[in-house]
């Protein structure tokens, strides 16, 4: 094999530079616009916690379905959309993206926010059974603390609805 030398080397080496310049700023490009994507899912994410903490779920919800949808594996975008859907007493809808937040992220089961607030909301679909059992399990997980206490307020409302459906012939 001969080697190649002269101009023809330089050439090569010309076009080989050329051409990871070239790859460099598209490349650069491409993340360019990727952070600005994931800039605009970061602000709407952050809109939509400043109305959920102001209860305007209404408001909230197109933003987190935007984010839901740029980041369809966000655990925690799943999360805030169930939140969202509960909030606006889409009960089903938000079942459905708590559990998808849990299959996500299995670990939820240990996080006492997420079993107090999906205790809540089966409560609220009238599951009392599954309600009862996650918040028990919010109780378990951190007895001292203000969501276990309020985990045993809404255990206390289970009880005393299972106490009157007892009663009733």
């Amino acid at each position: 094999m001969a080697a190649i030398t002269g101009a023809v080397r330089n050439a090569v080496v010309y076009v080989l530079a050329a051409a990871a310049v070239v790859g460099l700023l598209i490349g650069y490009n491409i993340a360019s616009d990727q952070n600005k994507q994931f800039l605009k899912t970061f602000q709407a994410f952050q809109q939509s916690q400043t109305l959920m903490q102001q209860q305007q779920y209404a408001q909230a919800e197109p933003l987190l379905k935007k984010v839901v949808e740029a980041q369809p594996h966000s655990f925690m975008a799943l999360w805030n959309y169930g939140i969202c859907q509960f909030g606006l007493k889409n009960y089903d809808l938000a079942d459905q993206y708590f559990t998808k937040a849990r299959e996500q992220r299995p670990f939820l089961l240990n996080d006492q926010l997420y079993v107090t607030q999906y205790g809540e909301l089966l409560y609220a679909k009238g599951d009392l059974a599954r309600a009862k059992e996650y918040l028990e399990r919010s109780v378990s997980l951190n007895g001292g603390t203000d969501l276990a206490k309020e985990a045993k307020s809404w255990l206390d409302k289970i009880q005393a609805k299972e106490a009157q459906a007892r009663a009733k012939p």
